[in-house]
C-alpha cells in the first residue's frame, strides 16, 4: 500500500463504527426481536462497508435505494427457498448468475453485487419458518436507508475528482505546450510536465477497481476524455517536434492552434468544476478555414512545401482531438445538450450509424438489453464470471444443506469472500481468508477469554472491531480485514448468544469449506479469467485496426481495392477490450500483466483505430486514381503487418511467435520525389504519409510491452 492513511477510508471507518451497533442496538435492545437485529447488522454492514458506490450523491443515493429493494426481494426470495434443498440450489443459481452479470450495467451495480448478495446467502443458508419474513425483511430496509442516508450526507469528494483533477492538469500543460510552440519556443521542463501529467492521470485511471466506463453517460464520457487527451498529448508533442517553430507558420495554422489552445484551458475549468463552455463555434470557424486554406493547395494551380503539409495535418488532427475531448468533458460535467450526447454516444455504442437514431440515450431498457444481449456469449467476460460464481455458491448451498454444517452462512460468506475470475487469484485469496480469519480466532478468543461474558465490555469491543474492518479495504491487508471481520462476528454473535471463543473454531472450519468450494469451481470453469480475454481482445483490435488503416489509405489514394472495414467494427473490438478489462482490474491483489504494459498497449490500439478515423475524415475528397501511391499502400501494409505479429504475439500460445520486426520508416523519396503527378496528388501523398509516420512514432515503443505480455500467457495459471 501507498499510503495506511485515507481521509475517505477513515470516514468510512467511523460512520460504520458508529451506525452497525446503533441499528444492531436498537431492535435487540428495544424491540427484542433477534432475526430484525441480525439482519440489521448485516445491511448496516452491506450498505457501510461492503457497498462503495461511486459519482454524484445522486448516483449513490439511487444506487443505495436499489440496494435496499434488491436486497428486501432477496431476504424474501431465500427464506422462502431455504425450505428446500432443490428449491435452495436452484435459487441460488439464478440469483447469484443475475447479481453477477448485473456488473455488466455499470461500476456501481459491480460493487453492489457482493452486498446485494449478502442477505439471500443468510436467508437460504437455513430452512426456516415464514413467520420471520417481516422482521428480517424490516430489519435489512432500516438498516440499509439508514446507511445510504449516511453515506450519502457524509461522503468526502466523489471518486471522479481526482481523475478530473489530473485530466485538467494535463489538458492545461497541452494548451501551455501549443502557446510555447507559436510563440517559437519549447522550454524542455514543459515538455517533461506534460509527460509527467499523462503518466499521473494514465496511473489514476488504471488503479481503480473499475474502468469508469459503466452505463451512466457521464462515466463513459469520462472515459473518453481520458483516451482523446492521450491521443491529443502524442499529436501535440509529435507535432512539435517534427514542425519546430511554429512562430512563422501560416496565419490560418497558428490560428487553429491558438483556438485548440484556448479550448483545452476552458476545458480544465471545466473539468474542476467550472460554468464555462469550451469556445467550439470558434474552433470549428478556425479549422473550416483551414480546410479551405488546404483545398486551395490541393488545386492545379497551388503549392504547398513539406513543412506547411506538417504543420497542416498537425493543426487539423490536434484540432479534432481537441474537440473530441471539449465534447466529451461537457458530457461528462453534464453540460452538453442532447443531440451533443447523442452524436457523441454513436462513438461509444461503435454501432452503424442507422442503427442509432440522434434522440437514442444511455440508459433505457433498450440500451441496458443491448449490452447484456452483446455480452451473452463465453467470450464475455461478465457471462463466464457470473456463469462460475453461480455453480460455485449453488454447490455450496447443496453442501450445506444436505451435511451437518452447523453456521452454514459462513460457508456461503467463504465461498463468495474468495471467488474471483481466476483459479490462481481465487487460490491466493482463500489463503488470505483462512490465514485471517485464524488470526481473527485468536484475537477474539483472547478478548472473550478478558471480558468473559461481560456484555457492555462486548458492547464496547464491538464498534473498535467494525472500525478496523471498515478501514482496512484498499488501505490496509485482506487478512487484517479478515481476521477484523472475524472479530466483529465473535463479539456480535456473544452478544446475541453468549457461547465463547469456540464459536470462532467453527467459523474457521466453514471458512475453510467455502474457500474449498470456489476453488475447486475455479480450476473447473475458466482457470485463467479475465487477463486472457483481454489478450484475445487486444489483439483483435490490432487485427481490425491494421486492416482498416489499409483500406482508408487504399481509399485516400484512389486505388482500386476492397472496400475498408466499417469503423464501428474496430470500435466494437475496442468495447469488448475495454468490457474485459474491468473485468481484469476488478480481480483484487496483484496482477501478472504489468498495468503500464498492459495500457501502452491499448493505447496504441486506440491511436490506430483513430488514425485510420482521421484518414476517412480529414484526407482530401477529390479522390483520383494515382497510380504512385503503391509506395504508401505497401508501407500500410508492411505496418497492417507489424501489427498482426502483435496480436499474434498477444493472441493464444501457439508455439513461440517470433517477435515483431519494426517496418523501416518511410523514405521520402517515396512520397513524391521524382515520382510525376500533379500537385493535388503529390499532395494527398503527403498527407497520407502524415498519419502512416505519426504510427511509426511508435511502433517501437510496442515491441517490449508484447513480448512480456505473450511471456506471462504462456506461464500455467497456478503461476
Amino acid at each position: 500500500m501507498s499510503s495506511l492513511w485515507s481521509v475517505p477510508a477513515a470516514v468510512r471507518a467511523i460512520r460504520a463504527a458508529v451506525l452497525v451497533p446503533i441499528v444492531f442496538a436498537v431492535p435487540l435492545l428495544l424491540l427484542h426481536s433477534t432475526p430484525m437485529a441480525t439482519y440489521a447488522a448485516f445491511g448496516g454492514f452491506a450498505s457501510l462497508v461492503l457497498a462503495q458506490f461511486g459519482g454524484t450523491r445522486r448516483d449513490r443515493l439511487v444506487a443505495h435505494l436499489m440496494l435496499t429493494a434488491a436486497g428486501a426481494a432477496l431476504v424474501v426470495v431465500g427464506t422462502l427457498a431455504g425450505t428446500s434443498v432443490a428449491l435452495a440450489a436452484l435459487a441460488t443459481l439464478v440469483v447469484a448468475f443475475t447479481s453477477y452479470f448485473a456488473a455488466v450495467i455499470g461500476p456501481n451495480d459491480a460493487s453492489g453485487a457482493a452486498a446485494a448478495m449478502l442477505p439471500f446467502m443468510l436467508a437460504a443458508s437455513a430452512a426456516a419458518p415464514p413467520s420471520v419474513l417481516g422482521p428480517r425483511v424490516f430489519g435489512w430496509v432500516a438498516a440499509t436507508l439508514a446507511g445510504g442516508l449516511a453515506v450519502v450526507l457524509t461522503s468526502p469528494r466523489t471518486a471522479g475528482a481526482p481523475l478530473r483533477d489530473c485530466a485538467a492538469e494535463l489538458s492545461e500543460t497541452l494548451a501551455d505546450q501549443l502557446d510555447a510552440g507559436l510563440r517559437g519556443s519549447l522550454p524542455t521542463e514543459l515538455r517533461e510536465r506534460a509527460v509527467t501529467a499523462l503518466h499521473r492521470l494514465i496511473a489514476l485511471f488504471v488503479s481503480t477497481p473499475y474502468r469508469p466506463n459503466g452505463l451512466v453517460i457521464a462515466d463513459q464520457a469520462m472515459a473518453g476524455v481520458v483516451g482523446q487527451l492521450e491521443w491529443a498529448k502524442g499529436l501535440v508533442s509529435d507535432g512539435l517536434a517534427r514542425s519546430g517553430d511554429l512562430s512563422g507558420a501560416g496565419a490560418h495554422e497558428r490560428a487553429l492552434l491558438g483556438s485548440c489552445a484556448a479550448v483545452l484551458r476552458q476545458v480544465a475549468g471545466l473539468l474542476r468544476g467550472g460554468r464555462a463552455e469550451p469556445d467550439l463555434d470558434r474552433l470549428e470557424r478556425d479549422r473550416t478555414a483551414c480546410l479551405a486554406r488546404l483545398d486551395e493547395a490541393c488545386s492545379d494551380t497551388g503549392s504547398a512545401t513539406n513543412a506547411e503539409v506538417v504543420v497542416q495535418f498537425y493543426a487539423l488532427t490536434t484540432a479534432t482531438a481537441v474537440r473530441a475531448v471539449a465534447v466529451d468533458a461537457l458530457i461528462a460535467q453534464r453540460g452538453a445538450d442532447p443531440l451533443t450526447i447523442g452524436e457523441s454516444r454513436r462513438g461509444w455504442a461503435v454501432l452503424p450509424q442507422a442503427d442509432v437514431p440522434p434522440s437514442w440515450r444511455l440508459v433505457t431498457p433498450a440500451g441496458i438489453a443491448g449490452v447484456v444481449l452483446r455480452n451473452a456469449s463465453l467470450r464475455s467476460v461478465w457471462f463466464v464470471n457470473a456463469l462460475r460464481g453461480a455453480i460455485a455458491l449453488a454447490a455450496a448451498v447443496i453442501l450445506v444443506q444436505v451435511s451437518d454444517v452447523r453456521s452454514g452462512f459462513w460457508v456461503l460468506l467463504g465461498a463468495l469472500s474468495v471467488l474471483r475470475t481466476s483459479a490462481a487469484s481465487t487460490g491466493t485469496q482463500a489463503v488470505k481468508a483462512i490465514a485471517g480469519t485464524a488470526a481473527g480466532v485468536a484475537v477474539g478468543a483472547a478478548l472473550l477469554l478478558v471480558v468473559g461474558r461481560s456484555t457492555p465490555a462486548l458492547w464496547v469491543a464491538l464498534p473498535l472491531a467494525i472500525l478496523v474492518v471498515a478501514y482496512a479495504p484498499g488501505i490496509l491487508p485482506d487478512v487484517v480485514g479478515q481476521a477484523g471481520f472475524t472479530v466483529v462476528i465473535l463479539v456480535l454473535y456473544n452478544i446475541l448468544a453468549p457461547t465463547g471463543w469456540t464459536l470462532g473454531l467453527v467459523r474457521l472450519q466453514d471458512v475453510a469449506i467455502g474457500c474449498l468450494v470456489s476453488l475447486v469451481a475455479g480450476v473447473l470453469v475458466w482457470p485463467r479469467g479475465a487477463g486472457d480475454v483481454v489478450r484475445d481482445n487486444l489483439a483483435d483490435v490490432y487485427r481490425r485496426g491494421g486492416q482498416r488503416l489499409t483500406g482508408m489509405v487504399g481509399r485516400a489514394l484512389g486505388l482500386p481495392a476492397d472496400a475498408p472495414p466499417p469503423a464501428w467494427r474496430p470500435g466494437a473490438s475496442m468495447v469488448r477490450l475495454e468490457d474485459a478489462l474491468r473485468g481484469y482490474l476488478a480481480e483484487p491483489g496483484s496482477k501478472r500483466m504489468s498495468r503500464r504494459d498492459l495500457w501502452q498497449l491499448i493505447m496504441a490500439g486506440v491511436r490506430l483505430r483513430l488514425t485510420a478515423d482521421s484518414l476517412s475524415g480529414l484526407t482530401p475528397r477529390a479522390a483520383v486514381l494515382d497510380a504512385h501511391g503503391d509506395a504508401l499502400v505497401d508501407h500500410a501494409h508492411a505496418l497492417a503487418y507489424f501489427y498482426d505479429q502483435i496480436a499474434a504475439q498477444l493472441g493464444r500460445p501457439d508455439g513461440r511467435p517470433p517477435t515483431p520486426q519494426v517496418p523501416p520508416a518511410l523514405a521520402e523519396a517515396e512520397i513524391t520525389g521524382a515520382r510525376p503527378g500533379t500537385p493535388q496528388q503529390r499532395l494527398r501523398r503527403r498527407w497520407v504519409a502524415e498519419h502512416l509516420r505519426h504510427l511509426e512514432l511508435h511502433l517501437a515503443d510496442l515491441v517490449g510491452p508484447a513480448e512480456a505480455m505473450a511471456e506471462r500467457r504462456r506461464r500455467g495459471w497456478w503461476h
